[in-house]
């Protein structure tokens, strides 16, 4: 079942979360709430501090009970995670539930934040948003912005028509939007909070992982079982920290298309590539948990309000 958070309009607040790391750079954070405040909203919590601990922003108790109360606050009519990085799996064995299907409302983030908006979607049908968190929004372009700003307040439904790759096409498949990044969705696998993907649309993004990584990721996730019996396949940003060379970033997307094409030979699902989606400065909000028409005749992404 799909539930739709309620939309925003202009003077409504939206909190800061930080369920996973903390960033190295507070005016990241400053600029990131001036972007939301030029959308029109607040943000409650804008001179909050997080103490941090190991490689996260605080203990995982202190972590959990803010989100929790962040949820049930009934000002909070959003909620945008800080940063990714690590720490959201050590909370998915401890969510209440129930505290979200009381207070729906709309969550944004990416990167490791894509555990918990799986995980959200899988056990209450709200739709979430895979998008910027706030300490990305400076580095992202005008159209990233307009997305996040139409989606929050409540345009999620727009289709998208992007320049992407079509690297297997078909006919138009229809799924829940699932998936983000893929060393973090892994994680999940052979857990109690393992993700269930079958009929999805799965979108997949990754960031900084050599190719041998890469290839290790891709195999486990079709050793799994996961990739048997997808709808259909988008696979977004995958770049490294050497693709400033001028080859280097097109034998990695290479690499990438290929080993999903090769993994999913069987099924023959659509798999389309570069997607602006994931660490990059275009990366366009998606609702995760949505029902998606994927056309790869008209490289268009539409999805389904119900």
């Amino acid at each position: 079942m799909q539930i739709v958070p309620p939309p925003l309009i202009p003077g409504d607040a939206i909190a800061v979360i930080a369920p996973a790391g903390l960033p190295a750079d507070r005016k990241k954070f400053h600029i990131g709430c001036a972007i939301i405040e030029e959308m029109g909203f607040k943000i409650i919590n804008q001179e909050k501090q997080w103490p941090g601990f190991d490689f996260f922003s605080d203990r995982d108790e202190c972590r959990l009970r803010e989100l929790h109360q962040t949820w049930a606050d009934p000002e909070v009519k959003a909620i945008i995670a800080l940063r990714g990085g690590f720490g959201s799996l050590r909370l998915a064995g401890a969510i209440d539930y129930s505290v979200m299907r009381e207070n729906p409302k709309l969550f944004i983030g990416f990167s490791d934040i894509s555990i918990l908006l799986n995980l959200i979607y899988l056990h209450t049908g709200l739709i979430g948003l895979h998008g910027p968190v706030l300490t990305s929004l400076g580095n992202c372009d005008k159209h990233t912005i307009e997305r996040l700003y139409h989606c929050l307040t409540g345009k999620w439904y727009n289709s998208l028509q992007e320049r992407v790759e079509i690297i297997r096409g078909g006919p138009v498949v229809k799924g829940r939007l699932l998936g983000g990044n893929l060393c973090s969705l892994l994680t999940m696998f052979g857990t109690p909070v393992e993700p269930q993907l079958s009929g999805a649309v799965l979108l997949l993004e990754e960031v900084n992982e050599p190719l041998y990584r890469l290839d290790r990721l891709l195999t486990q996730l079709h050793l799994s079982g996961k990739l048997d019996d997808v709808a259909g396949i988008i696979l977004g940003d995958f770049s490294g920290k050497d693709d400033s060379k001028s080859t280097e970033g097109h034998r990695r997307k290479e690499f990438v298309w290929k080993r999903v094409c090769e993994l999913t030979t069987s099924s023959q699902v659509p798999v389309w590539g570069d997607f602006p989606a994931g660490h990059c400065q275009k990366n366009m909000t998606l609702p995760v948990g949505a029902q998606v028409l994927m056309d790869s005749s008209s490289r268009s992404l539409s999805f389904i309000e119900s």
